[in-house]
């Protein structure tokens, strides 16, 4: 190998190697999304990746395949260029030797009062004193920048498994009445190897004729943990205060187990069974609070269609063991279109009937939202 060969080949052992861990994998989801980044490993049913905008995700192999680049050409270090060469670097014809280094050190120099033993003479007025020890580097406090870049770090490393979306609706009819209708709402999700969480709050407020109609806050969400492949078990509480309808606070909380029917990339079917405990109270303190135990039968269905089209529907079914009440049931579909990574429509269908505490009233509507993806 000749010497301009080596010193080429050595430059690039070191340099080329900085730029040998970037990669350029791709995690595409079921639902058509791709987020860019690096593929970390698969372990327990679960793709841990590293993208460039959420940090490390952890995603089940059913919901999504990984599109790995071509690992990178192998590289000439200088090992390899040592042993090319019988295990001496040659150096180029204008270069030179570098300085064999000395038979020993120089000693330093021990001051006389060490080997005498001697005490030294207190300094003469006006002589300039030592100069005082300097302290290392390491024992300086870290400035408050750096403190909260580093929290910042964190928080968008431990962000970056959550995502969502923030919806609005709004509604205008100008008739016999002026009637307005305004929706706001936020849906974040995260999901572990065994466990899923979701949190949804939204509020609902509409004046007909420059007067309050509705002025409803709401909060959903849901803890599920999955035993084996088929089996789960989830906790759903739900949340609800309506400020003019029916001016009462309500509070549901759903223990369910549940059972996977279909489960694949495209398509989902979940039933199960529940217990579902009612606690209504009045904003009126002279009513009094109620609370009732219901059982109930829950499906949850989702499918994935082409061109980032997407269906989901929850219903449940609420029956009285004893016959006491008539039984009632739930029911929410959602039509979902993304239309870019951002950007989504949904068309929502939302159905309450006859439920357990007759100062809840019952409602059927159906919205159209504009939403923004993260």
């Amino acid at each position: 190998m000749s010497p301009g060969k080596l010193v080429f080949a050595a430059i690039c052992g070191v340099i080329l190697p900085l730029g040998a861990g970037l990669r350029a994998d791709v995690l595409k989801f079921d639902n058509g999304d791709r987020v860019n980044g690096t593929f970390i490993k698969k372990e327990g049913g679960q793709i841990v990746f590293r993208s460039e905008r959420f940090g490390d995700l952890s995603v089940r192999e059913s919901d999504a395949t990984v599109e790995l680049t071509a690992p990178p050409a192998p590289l000439i270090t200088e090992t390899e260029i040592a042993l090319d060469t019988g295990g001496k670097l040659k150096k180029s014809p204008g270069e030179k030797a570098p300085p064999k280094p000395s038979a020993a050190p120089p000693k330093p120099e021990v001051p006389a009062v060490a080997a005498t033993g001697e005490k030294t003479a207190p300094p003469k007025p006006g002589t300039p004193s030592a100069a005082p020890p300097v302290k290392p580097a390491g024992t300086k406090p870290k400035p408050p920048a750096a403190t909260t870049v580093r929290l910042g770090k964190g928080f968008i490393k431990w962000w970056g498994g959550w995502h969502g979306r923030i919806a609005f609706s709004a509604n205008v009819i100008r008739d016999t009445a002026d009637r307005s209708l305004y929706t706001a709402e936020a849906r974040v999700k995260r999901t572990w190897k065994y466990d899923e969480v979701q949190i949804e709050p939204r509020y609902e407020f509409r004046r007909d004729n420059d007067v309050t109609a509705v002025d409803i806050f709401k909060a959903s969400g849901y803890w599920r943990h999955s035993f084996g492949e088929n089996w789960f078990g989830e906790y759903r509480p739900y949340f609800e205060r309506d400020r003019k309808s029916s001016k009462a606070t309500l509070l549901q909380q759903q223990l369910g187990l549940g059972r996977h029917l279909l489960k694949s990339k495209r398509y989902r079917l979940h039933l199960g069974v529940a217990e579902n405990i009612f606690n209504t109270w009045p904003m009126n303190h002279a009513q009094e609070n109620t609370r009732y135990s219901v059982e109930s039968l829950f499906g949850e269905a989702s499918l994935q269609l082409p061109w980032r089209v997407s269906i989901t529907e929850r219903g449940a079914w609420y029956f009285i063991l004893d016959d006491s009440y008539a039984s009632g049931w739930l029911n929410e579909l959602e039509l979902t279109k993304k239309i870019t990574e951002v950007l989504s429509l949904t068309l929502r269908h939302e159905v309450r009937y006859h439920n357990p505490d007759p100062r809840v009233p019952d409602y059927e509507r159906t919205r159209f939202l504009f939403g923004l993806n993260f």
